[in-house]
């Protein structure tokens, strides 16, 4: 074999392998206390990072690392929106309250 062939040979075998395609990230809001319009309080809400490759929804931190938990991965069913499970998944655990702190300066 000459070197030429050993060399083509060598090339050949180092070609980078295809990637497999990463799933779309996704960002929404999720309402986590209620606006009062007396006392002046804005409400607030959160951020939600979720991926969806087609029929499950996984809940990710801001960096795009899967959160783990029971309650992270959800499959979707017919009828069911991305957006809203994920809303459902990160707010699953976390109580609502209307509870808004009294010296509290809002910024509006």
């Amino acid at each position: 074999m000459s070197w030429t062939a050993k060399l083509k040979a060598h090339s050949a075998s180092k070609q980078p392998k295809p990637r497999k395609p990463r799933a779309a990230r996704y960002t929404t809001l999720a309402q986590t206390r209620s606006p009062n319009e007396e006392t002046g309080d804005p409400g607030e809400v959160m951020a939600v990072h979720y991926t969806f490759d087609g029929s499950t929804v996984t809940l990710i931190d801001a960096k795009g690392i899967p959160i783990g938990g029971e309650n992270s991965s959800y499959v979707l069913q017919p009828g069911q929106t991305a957006v809203r499970i994920a809303t459902r998944l990160a707010l699953a655990g976390r109580v609502r309250t209307n509870y808004a702190p009294q010296d509290a300066a809002w910024v509006v």
